[in-house]
């Protein structure tokens, strides 16, 4: 069982849907109704306030247990959101419908293995989207991550569940990747369920994000330091990306 599989029923106290996050990627997109592609959608609590709020909402996981989350909250709530099992690399293979919006948050793209992925995914993303539609992109920013050496993201507690997630980042030199390692404690009282994890991530500094775009095709490219629009440096948390479909 994969990890994602093992903690999907926590998925939701430990990333929350996040009012700045869902006002920005509404303000990008327009007044609904627009359609939306959610990349890398987790449970699919943004593909569902998104849908409430009268967007047109795809969305893909490559996850089982993700998808079946997020498609168990679509019929529940009685929204009709096109859920899919697929991997970001074959947005192409998976949709011919164009989208106003694509979004990927959550730090998601950098699971892809090399720059050259994420350049062939930008490339999918931008041919999947409606002349001037926008691409949200968001992940740490490892500007800061590489210059600062740092070693863990803040821990994410969630006292009503008696829950504990803890995030530590290795940076290997020589094959430029981050060791990813986390450890989800929940306490149930009489006993701890603890699930621990490892996986590779690839910082991608924000040049060369820039760079990837615009060699994608992207234009009135914006970086930003949150999802309130705060100028982006090199100590921002995290990189937030705005850019348009020529």
């Amino acid at each position: 069982m994969g990890f994602y599989d093992e903690i999907s029923k926590y998925y939701d106290y430990i990333f929350p849907v996040g009012k700045p996050q869902l006002n920005f990627i509404k303000e990008s997109a327009g007044l609904p109704p627009k359609s939306i592609l959610d990349v890398a959608c987790g449970s699919g609590g943004y593909s569902v306030e998104l849908a409430k709020s009268g967007y047109l909402v795809s969305a893909i996981d490559i996850d089982d247990e993700m998808v079946n989350k997020a498609k168990e909250k679509a019929r529940r709530e009685g929204l009709d959101i096109n859920v899919l099992k697929s991997d970001m690399r074959d947005i192409r293979g998976s949709f011919r419908e164009k989208f106003h919006l694509i979004f990927c948050i959550g730090n998601s793209i950098v699971h892809l293995g090399s720059l050259d992925e994420i350049l062939d995914t930008l490339k999918q993303m931008r041919s999947q989207l409606e002349a001037g539609g926008s691409l949200v992109l968001q992940t740490i920013n490892y500007d800061r991550v590489i210059k600062f050496n740092v070693n863990e993201l803040p821990t994410i507690k969630n006292d009503d569940v008696g829950l504990e997630f803890i995030r530590k980042y290795r940076y290997d030199k020589q094959q430029k990747l981050i060791n990813f390692d986390t450890v989800l404690t929940v306490d149930r009282g009489s006993e701890k369920e603890v699930y621990k994890n490892s996986i590779n991530l690839l910082p991608v500094m924000s040049a060369d994000m820039m760079r990837l775009l615009k060699e994608a095709g992207f234009g009135e490219i914006k970086l930003y330091g949150d999802f309130n629009r705060s100028p982006y440096d090199e100590n921002s948390f995290m990189l937030v990306v705005q850019a348009k479909n020529q």
